[in-house]
């Protein structure tokens, strides 16, 4: 066998092994391989976390900002033995929002160390907004008098993800308040001005002393505000105002679905 014929079958051996490996190897191969996706539990592709960053919706704890309370959460007395909890957070995360994110209230009398009562809740979290979370009326045994109020999110429900979308503009016009000494009344009017509907509309009011401390809050929805258009809206007390009223601020939510609202 001469050198020709020596190389040619090297050759042909050669390809016979290549196309073996070809027909074996790829078929095995995507048995077995898996893409990256942002669900499976690792950290692969672009992402810069487990399942988060990168091209993924859920961002990373360290691509986001600290929720921060704006001042301190309020237990606010409506009447009697009857009261409302409000507080009033900021979300710096101009693409970052929670769908559900878990809170707990506790409130402390001025006698215990012990929470005299803990309310707990879920809420949603929008990019880049000021919202506030207000529960209640509830009612406290007689003679408990609640002295202050702690707000803490539950551990591990922060769950940040990216949305890129515009926000809807609503915007809050003529703001009213009368009746102070009587049965408060806050009226003003709602408007749209955007390019689309927007659905699941909560509106909060706030109203400050002149310490700037809130001292009363009220809460109302509306479930649909067509393009263009203004609604009314109103917001009652059913007793005086105990103290001076500085400041009125409406805070208004837009949420991603019916659920939140109650």
């Amino acid at each position: 066998m001469n050198q020709w014929s020596r190389r040619r079958k090297r050759i042909i051996l050669a390809l016979i092994f290549f196309i073996l490996i070809v027909l074996i190897g790829l078929p095995i191969f995507f048995l077995f391989y898996r893409a990256p996706t942002c669900f499976d539990k690792k950290q692969n592709g672009n992402e810069t976390g487990v399942d988060c960053g990168g091209s993924c919706q859920l961002l990373c704890t360290s691509e986001s900002l600290p929720l921060t309370l704006q001042g301190d959460p309020r237990v606010l007395k409506v009447q009697n033995n009857t009261f409302e909890l409000v507080a009033v957070i900021e979300n710096s995360n101009v693409s970052g929002e929670i769908y559900r994110a878990g809170y707990i209230f506790k409130i402390y009398s001025t006698s215990s160390g012990i929470p005299i009562k803990v309310v707990e809740g879920e809420t949603f979290v929008p990019k880049g907004a000021t919202f506030a979370i207000f529960e209640g009326p509830f009612i406290l045994e007689a003679g408990v008098i609640p002295a202050r109020v702690t707000f803490e999110w539950k551990e591990g429900s922060l769950a940040w993800r990216r949305n890129a979308t515009k926000l809807p503009e609503l915007v809050v016009k003529g703001a009213n308040l009368s009746r102070e000494d009587t049965r408060p009344r806050l009226d003003a009017t709602v408007g749209n001005a955007s390019l689309e509907s927007v659905s699941n509309i909560e509106l909060i009011a706030l109203i400050s002393n002149e310490a700037g401390n809130i001292f009363a809050a009220s809460k109302t929805f509306i479930d649909v505000l067509p393009v263009g258009a203004n609604t009314p809206i109103v917001f009652t007390w059913p007793s005086p105002f105990s103290e001076k009223v500085l400041n009125t601020k409406i805070i208004i939510r837009i949420f991603p679905d019916r659920s939140f609202i109650r």
